[in-house]
């Protein structure tokens, strides 16, 4: 498969396209053909030099990416082959095909593009982790975000279901223009 590989330390033109072998799902793993992948900070890092990739993890940048599912790990069960997912993974988002594990994978939002949906996992599961599994955010509770119209907010209207008290925040003008008005 193509993949894109960090040649040396430096610039974007360290990037290079490589031929790589494609990886295999491991029993809790999706391989998904990927059709876009995101652009984040930790590869930015990784491409300069400051950011050492963990030992487990595979040295192609990429955290993000959106495709297809092609093929599960024999203990899949939430994914079957040609659903449409984005996913955020332990590395390798940068090349044709990337496993992911599969609860660390989203269906894409309808109205969403592939190329879309692949910027959406990274900021989805910080939301998710700080809100829910370390706030403690439940149901009956309110939670208020200062820009509905930003990123972080989609993970509390996911769960809107069992949350129905979340809302946004309208955004004041700062003070120097209160000022002025």
């Amino acid at each position: 498969m193509r993949a894109v590989e960090i040649s040396k330390p430096g610039s974007p033109e360290v990037l290079r396209p490589v031929e790589r072998r494609q990886p295999k799902p491991k029993p809790n793993e999706i391989l998904i053909k990927v059709a876009a992948a995101g652009v984040n900070r930790p590869d930015v890092l990784q491409r300069s030099g400051n950011y050492a990739v963990p030992p487990d993890a595979s040295d192609l940048p990429g955290l993000e990416v959106a495709g297809s599912v092609t093929s599960i790990g024999s203990a899949v069960s939430m994914w079957k082959p040609g659903d449409k997912v984005c996913a955020l993974v332990h590395g390798g988002g940068y090349a044709e095909y990337c496993v992911a594990p599969e609860a660390q994978a989203l269906p894409v939002p309808k109205g969403l593009s592939l190329v879309e949906a692949a910027a959406l996992p990274e900021t989805f599961f910080t939301v998710w982790g700080n809100v829910y599994e370390r706030g403690g955010f439940a149901p009956g509770e309110t939670l208020r975000t200062r820009n509905a119209r930003h990123a972080c907010a989609s993970a509390p209207r996911k769960r809107s279901i069992t949350t129905p008290r979340t809302g946004a925040l309208k955004s004041s003008p700062p003070p120097a223009a209160r000022a002025s008005t």
